[in-house]
């Protein structure tokens, strides 16, 4: 196996890049935790994820209906925006982005550039419903 080519922050600040590869790892190994939850979240909306049911309990006056709504859109953003820092550590460690722009996946500009090279992406329902029936497959697999 060929040893991984050096990122190019490597060589101009590299303990900024071990920084940014802690954070990585760090932040990699914390997502699991949130997926499992934010699966948990989303099975009391049925096997499936029904929409139908999550609008109703979305617009439902019910305080409990409506925490179990918020806890999948929480668990979501928490994803989201892990996504968006992983994506803007990579942009930095290649060069792409500086240290001090900001990572909100919202208004990051360097990743909006780079979203924009790609394919239009799904939406964000169903990439969460794919992720989830994903995660139950390797979880019955084991």
């Amino acid at each position: 196996m060929t040893p991984a080519r050096p990122a190019p922050l490597e060589a101009t600040d590299p303990q900024r890049a071990d920084a940014l590869k802690r954070k990585v790892f760090d932040r990699i190994k914390d997502v699991r935790r949130h997926l499992v939850a934010l699966q948990a979240a989303m099975a009391g909306f049925g096997e499936d994820f029904d929409l139908d049911v999550f609008q109703a309990e979305f617009d439902s006056e019910e305080p409990d209906e409506l925490n179990r709504v918020k806890a999948v859109e929480r668990g979501i953003d928490q994803l989201y925006n892990y996504m968006a820092e992983l994506a803007a550590f990579g942009l930095e460690l290649a060069g792409a982005r500086r240290r001090f722009d900001d990572t909100n996946a919202r208004q990051d500009r360097p990743l909006a550039r780079e979203q924009d090279r790609t394919a239009a992406y799904p939406k964000r329902w169903r990439r969460t419903r794919r992720g989830r029936r994903a995660l139950s497959d390797t979880a019955t697999a084991r």
